[in-house]
């Protein structure tokens, strides 16, 4: 029990529940899809004007852009920087992203892809 008789979470609970949230969506979001859902969602807006199941689809579609264009070196090389980008950007205009909130969404899924790319990179050198 807490300070004022309310019963507190055992300690892991809300980690147990973050780490179940992806299965909240049907079909079920994976980590890398939570991880740009949460960057696509960040914009209150367009959470709004699109809904939870339309953003779901969004970061579907970011992990598979991410898989199919993301190589070894795409960090370090602006014309594959450039394409994903500009992938990112077309998925975003198609399924009517909010157009002032796109620089935001795309620097954030930016960001999401460049910690999650290497794994998928390791994934397609070993195979």
């Amino acid at each position: 029990m807490g300070a004022h008789g309310i019963a507190e979470d055992p300690p892991g609970i809300k980690v147990a529940a973050e780490g179940n949230r992806g299965a909240s969506f049907t079909p079920e979001l994976s980590t890398d899809e939570l991880a740009f859902y949460d960057a696509v969602t960040a914009n209150e807006s367009a959470v709004q004007l699109q809904g939870e199941d339309v953003l779901a689809q969004i970061a579907r579609d970011l992990v598979g852009i991410m898989r199919r264009d993301v190589k070894t070196d795409w960090t370090v090389r602006d014309d594959v920087r450039a394409k994903l980008r500009s992938s990112i950007k077309r998925l975003l205009v198609r399924s009517k992203y909010p157009p002032d909130k796109q620089p935001e969404a795309i620097r954030l899924v930016i960001e999401q892809m460049e910690a999650i790319a290497p794994h998928y990179v390791a994934q397609r050198a070993s195979a």
